[in-house]
């Protein structure tokens, strides 16, 4: 955020906001692909006792454990989307031109390093 509003300074904030919804959603979609395949791989002991006991597969995808794996995929899935809008708004309104370049060390009160970037 802070690059984008030191390149564009000239730009109004709903811009800024949009231009950064952009990247955020290249985002969001790593990430949602990143939870189901996390919780795909999870799941696959379970998926390993449904095939060795040759559970079929519609009585596999109806069992209670299944299906909070994939109400937890999907609840987590619209957190994410549902958060960047929100945090994208949030940086937008309080980082400032300034900030871009300049990097925090936590702990450290008054330490902090400068990068070119």
């Amino acid at each position: 955020m802070a690059e984008l509003k030191s390149v564009g300074e000239r730009l109004t904030n709903a811009e800024i906001y949009r231009r950064a919804l952009r990247v955020g959603k290249e985002h969001v979609g790593a990430l949602v692909n990143t939870l189901a395949l996390a919780y795909t791989g999870s799941a696959l002991p379970l998926l390993l006792v449904f095939v060795s006991e040759r559970t079929p597969a519609l009585v596999a995808l109806n069992s209670e454990t299944v299906a909070t794996e994939i109400v937890r995929t999907i609840v987590g899935s619209l957190g994410l989307i549902m958060a960047v809008p929100l945090t994208t708004a949030l940086a937008v309104l309080l980082v400032r031109p300034g900030d871009a370049g300049h990097e925090h060390v936590h702990g450290q009160p008054n330490a902090h390093s400068h990068y070119a970037g």
